[in-house]
């Protein structure tokens, strides 16, 4: 069984040879320690844009190669490609100090080199004002490059995932914080509204692209939850949120494309809501506070099941051993009668250790067979 069959049988809740495994949004620092290439970083453009004649999709461009080659060498079974790595054609990132950038949607970010990480901070939209005045890319104009090239180095022997966000992240960070946008639902419904209205049609055009190019998976990535569980009332989600969520499942579905939900946190409160819009999948189911056994046993004859191989401390910082525990764990919760994908509990970023990745994917191989 090839890559691509394994992982869809998993994804259209079927049982394949063994435990499908990948990794959400491997940092190119993974890349970079497999295979010894250098990434690149956006503060190339600051310093060398103009001379190199390089723009973001220059950048995106190499990195998405690195991390593509780095998930084939691990032994993954899919390739993943993130929408937030797409810009519009010759973008370069707006600096207002020196390692401080606006980018295309008017959200605010600062890159930390010594801990190799781009991080938010905050968002231009202050005021309605300042609604009227933003000027985002239409979708035709954002380059789908490193999804065509993945697409060729996938060659039909691995599926084509790709993240896609829709309503929730982008309106709260072009904001300046989910606190405003939060106190805007109740204060200033119709300017709120008039932001997610208008990052849904640029999100909705840019998912029909990305359909168009041959995916395989998409996964609709905004986070509603923390630790303590939904971040907007069940209310509120469902009166701003889900409606538009629901919308862009739809899209896929009227392509035969699955969607898998994305979101940290604690999802029991919202889990029926969720599914009710058509979700094929669910990932991470956070292990600090959800319990993957206990929504395979639930859930698990509805929507299949990605993760949760902890990321917050196990890869990180356990041992060999630990890491191999861990996935044991998920394996023994979530594979039973198929439709479970062993992945990390949000993702591969640059605090994981290297080596656990690769032990991770070799636990996997080894205790992830299934019997016939």
């Amino acid at each position: 069984m090839d890559h691509k069959e394994r992982y869809m049988k998993a994804v259209h809740m079927d049982v394949p040879d063994m435990v499908p495994v990948d990794g959400t949004n491997l940092d190119p620092i993974h890349a970079q320690r497999i295979l010894g290439d250098q990434p690149m970083s956006i503060l190339h453009l600051q310093s060398h844009a103009d001379r190199l004649g390089f723009d973001m999709n220059h950048v995106a461009k190499h990195n998405q190669r690195l991390v593509n080659e780095a998930c084939i060498k691990l032994g993954f079974d899919a390739l993943m490609v993130n929408d937030w790595n797409m810009y519009p054609q010759g973008y370069r990132p707006k600096f207002i100090e020196s390692h401080t950038f606006i980018d295309h949607l008017g959200r605010v970010f600062k890159i930390k080199p010594d801990v190799k990480t781009t991080y938010w901070i905050d968002g231009v939209v202050k005021s309605p004002e300042d609604l009227d005045q933003l000027n985002i890319p239409d979708p035709e104009e954002i380059s789908l490059e490193i999804l065509e090239d993945t697409l060729a180095m996938a060659g039909g022997e691995y599926p084509l995932c790709c993240w896609c966000h829709s309503v929730v992240t982008g309106p709260f960070e072009m904001r300046g914080g989910i606190d405003k946008l939060v106190l805007d639902l109740y204060r200033r419904p119709d300017f709120a509204r008039r932001l997610i209205d208008l990052v849904f049609t640029f999100q909705l055009g840019l998912l029909r692209r990305i359909i168009d190019v041959g995916v395989d998976l998409i996964v609709e990535g905004d986070d509603l939850a923390d630790s303590k569980g939904p971040m907007f009332s069940p209310k509120l989600l469902r009166e701003y949120f889900f409606p538009y969520i629901k919308r862009m499942v739809g899209e896929c579905k009227s392509h035969n494309i699955p969607v898998m939900k994305h979101s940290d946190g604690n999802l029991y409160p919202i889990l029926e809501d969720l599914i009710s819009l058509g979700i094929d999948g669910l990932h991470p189911i956070e292990p600090s506070v959800m319990d993957l056994a206990k929504v395979k046993m639930i859930y698990g004859d509805r929507i299949f099941l990605r993760g949760n191989v902890d990321c917050a401390y196990i890869l990180p910082y356990g041992s060999e051993d630990q890491v191999r525990c861990e996935v044991r764990r998920c394996i023994d919760a979530a594979a039973e009668n198929g439709g479970f994908i062993l992945s990390d509990s949000n993702s591969l970023h640059s605090n994981v250790k290297t080596e656990n990745i690769v032990v991770m994917v070799d636990e996997a191989r080894r205790y992830g067979k299934y019997t016939k």
